[in-house]
């Protein structure tokens, strides 16, 4: 899975190493690309909170040679109102089930422990740190990538996964315009909890407010990631 060659109509520049930009990179080396990815930060580190990965999503990092087998059990999960009644119970689907042989519909799981593991996939010479994005030029046989260090690459395929604030995205689309939607997000992880039932997830909701947790797994060690949706 080398991608120390730069094969002309193979080459694949990607700008930005976060989870996106790894799986990327890991999808096109799969399919015999010759791949770079580039990082404004002088390191690439596996960090981030809680997430909940969804059975595609885990079938496609799967199908990259990720070890899902440790990233939990499935969840049942429950809506219920802010009074804590019942309004319905989340069912699987079987179709999808049977297709991606993966039971339930997400995992819950620590980005960090996810990303390390895709990042452990990426061989060494293909993230290169301290390249910040600053423009690309269209040529007849692809495009040169600008980066603000003074360095430059040609390349056939270019990938904007450099975050919500993308400058490949802007030059390529303009300003995306972003807005602050009104809510404010708390998010973290715990321990686990006896008395919750295993495979147990709730999502609490009224007209203003969300709370939710489910189970998780972080180091092998079972616990919960939880969160706070309300109004900022």
């Amino acid at each position: 899975m080398s991608t120390q060659q730069w094969r002309p109509g193979r080459r694949v520049v990607i700008c930005g190493a976060g989870p996106g930009a790894v799986s990327a990179g890991l999808a096109f080396i799969a399919c015999g690309f010759d791949v770079r990815i580039y990082e404004k930060q002088s390191e690439c580190k596996a960090i981030g909170g809680a997430v909940l990965l969804s059975t595609p999503v885990m079938a496609i990092l799967r199908s990259y040679g990720v070890d899902i087998t440790q990233w939990g059990e499935h969840v049942v999960t429950y809506f219920k109102n802010g009074k804590g009644d019942l309004r319905t119970k989340l069912p699987f689907n079987a179709a999808v089930e049977k297709q991606m042989g993966i039971k339930g519909w997400h995992r819950g799981i620590l980005r960090s422990s996810a990303f390390g593991q895709m990042l452990d996939m990426i061989h060494e010479g293909v993230i290169h740190t301290t390249h910040e994005f600053q423009y690309y030029i269209e040529t007849d046989d692809g495009f040169d990538v600008q980066f603000n260090n003074g360095r430059s690459v040609k390349g056939d395929i270019l990938v904007g996964a450099d975050g919500i604030r993308s400058g490949v995205s802007r030059q390529a689309f303009g300003d995306p315009n972003l807005f602050h939607t009104g809510i404010r997000l708390y998010l973290a992880w715990c321990d686990q909890i006896p008395d919750v039932p295993p495979n147990y997830g709730v999502l609490y909701h009224d007209w203003q407010h969300q709370v939710s947790f489910f189970p998780m797994i972080h180091d092998g060690k079972p616990g919960f990631e939880w969160w706070i949706v309300e109004p900022s």
